[in-house]
């Protein structure tokens, strides 16, 4: 069997998903499981059928260990992560949140606590449960305290130099450390599609490598790398990058074959062994699914533009062949896209190497003050190059993109009709054609459509007409996170919020979205007209001699809506218990829900 690590790390993936399903609802986990065996009994052969069922087994018994261990009342940790008002903690390479009486302890640190546990499994993040801590005590220091504390002194003596943002951006950089970054410059870096770079990646392992291999040879290289993994957190994407490169270099050292998707499965298998909760974590695979996307696709891209210069050709071929499969997985998971990832790649990720580098040398460094400042000189000078990159990009940048899950399907289906026409299937090359007019159905309005939609404490409109979606809202603090949400599942492209008396904005050629105000709380009323028609949205509330000021309108009434909360993750779902659709056809407005 060819490449039989493929198998084996897709067999431990599919074991860990039917795991955690069958904590969700054990029917939907029964089904993966029953359909996955069913697809290696009709495909391999006897023997080789065992080998990937107890690679699934495997998968099954690392993800329900992960999640169920027994914890005492009384346990040693490493802190990990400062959340502000909790603490991510390791407890036998599982996290725990603490929370209650803690205070004055310093990440890395490792403590013995005192208190209770409580199991309250969030795979997401990998989460056993939280611990309230009634008392603790500080460990002896060892020296992954000592790490952390390097990276908080390095992080001083570069505020000194070149202040907050800059020294914010060189930890991210350079150490993987996000937690310094503003949300501005965390706005900016997922507009401009280059987030992946700032949090330390296969990116920056492949960078520090390399240059150390040149430097200090390939043994001392690998160990200094290492060193690097550990002080940077452990992220998938690094390790990911590490063991990639280990193998690479060990089959040349034996005079083997190196084939990058084995390795890449390699990788997986071992990750996924480690911390079987990776399944669904959105750094992990976006990483494993880049990757893919070069190892299959970034040498024929290359072929494509040959006739690019050959520096533009490479970048633009690595930076197009890695969201192949992510974009799909973004639709589905992230579910926003920056579409301005080709101008942030091509031109600050050569600069950000630098950064890396620079960054990294000034850490060994730091205690010889007179080649310290030499080098946080280059940074600094790197540093305003790049905040003119990025002023220069934010000018072209289209704004971030919000996909659904039909733009998921529509890219998978897109793939598949490719390949299926790669392989002779010719009928298939006018699928994309037809995918591509059902997404400008779905995402243009041909008449103008008005959602209202009620939150906890405060009311919006969604108006959609053409391409334009815009949306007025009136909200507490209370209801941001409804807001937000709200934005995001309807693609909203613009909000106005907590409106004035005579607010008004025009919507495509012929409509306006005007609102009147009354009451207390900043409520409104809705007014949609064009030309010829006025129509105003009115709730129960308002008072008889209010609606004598509408005699010229057509007046819609809105239903009473009550507001369905999660209470475990907080989050709104739009659904006909909240929101009410009225689309606009032939100057006749018709409740559609």
């Amino acid at each position: 069997m060819k490449r039989p690590l493929i198998y084996y790390s897709i067999s431990v993936f599919t074991g860990c998903i039917s795991s955690m399903m069958l904590y969700e609802n054990a029917i939907i986990g029964a089904v993966i499981a029953a359909s996955f065996f069913a697809i290696l009994f009709f495909t391999l052969d006897e023997k080789f059928l065992i080998i990937n069922i107890l690679f699934f087994a495997i998968g099954i018994f690392s993800f329900a260990m992960y999640f169920n261990i027994k914890v005492p009342d009384t346990i040693e940790v490493r802190l990990i992560e400062n959340k502000g008002y909790y603490y991510i903690s390791n407890y036998k390479g599982r996290k725990i949140l603490l929370n209650g009486k803690v205070s004055k302890i310093k990440e890395g640190e490792r403590i013995k606590i005192y208190g209770t546990f409580k199991n309250d499994k969030d795979f997401s993040r990998g989460v056993i449960g939280n611990y309230k801590v009634d008392k603790y005590d500080v460990c002896k220091r060892d020296y992954v305290y000592y790490l952390y504390e390097i990276k908080r002194n390095i992080y001083t003596q570069y505020k000194e130099v070149l202040g907050d943002e800059r020294s914010a951006l060189v930890m991210a950089l350079c150490y993987g450390d996000t937690g310094y970054l503003t949300k501005n410059q965390k706005s900016e870096f997922l507009k401009m599609g280059v987030f992946h770079a700032v949090s330390v990646s296969g990116f920056h392992m492949a960078i520090i490598y390399k240059v150390l291999e040149l430097i200090i040879g390939l043994k001392f290289a690998i160990l200094v790398s290492f060193i690097y993994i550990l002080f940077t957190g452990m992220q998938a994407s690094t390790v990911r990058a590490f063991i990639m490169i280990i193998i690479f270099k060990f089959s040349k050292m034996f005079f083997k074959n190196y084939d990058n998707l084995s390795a890449l499965a390699l990788a997986a298998l071992i990750l996924l062994i480690g911390k079987p909760y990776y399944v669904i974590d959105v750094g992990f695979m976006l990483s494993f699914l880049a990757t893919l996307g070069i190892i299959l696709y970034y040498k024929k891209i290359l072929r494509t533009l040959y006739k690019l210069p050959q520096k533009l050709n490479e970048s633009l071929s690595i930076t197009l062949s890695s969201q192949i499969f992510s974009v799909p997985y973004t639709a589905f998971n992230v579910q926003n896209f920056s579409s301005g990832f080709i101008l942030g790649n091509i031109f600050l990720l050569p600069m950000y190497s630098v950064i890396v580098i620079l960054g990294n040398s000034a850490l060994l460094f730091c205690s010889i003050p007179v080649i310290f400042r030499l080098l946080t000189s280059g940074l600094n000078f790197m540093l305003t190059a790049i905040e003119g990159a990025n002023y220069l990009i934010l000018k072209f940048c289209p704004p971030i993109s919000y996909l659904t899950y039909l733009d998921g399907f529509a890219l998978i289906l897109i793939y598949l009709s490719f390949i299926l026409y790669r392989h002779g299937y010719i009928k298939f090359k006018y699928l994309p054609s037809f995918i591509l007019i059902l997404i400008l159905f779905q995402s243009y309005s041909f008449v103008p459509q008005v959602y209202h939609i009620n939150f906890s404490e405060g009311e919006g409109v969604v108006v959609k007409y053409k391409t334009n979606k815009v949306m007025i809202c009136s909200y507490s603090q209370s209801s941001v996170k409804e807001v937000i949400n709200i934005k995001e599942k309807m693609n909203v492209d613009k909000i106005f919020t907590n409106p004035k008396q005579n607010f008004k904005i025009n919507i495509g050629e012929r409509f306006q979205i005007g609102v009147m105000c009354y009451g207390e709380g900043n409520i409104f009323n809705t007014i949609i007209s064009n030309k010829n028609k006025k129509f105003v949205f009115i709730d129960n509330n308002t008072k008889k001699e209010a609606l004598s000021v509408f005699r010229s309108y057509d007046v819609v009434k809105l239903p009473q809506r009550s507001l369905e909360n999660n209470s475990q993750n907080n989050k709104v779902y739009i659904s006909e218990d909240n929101i009410s659709l009225y689309v606009i056809i032939f100057n006749r407005i018709f409740r559609v829900y």
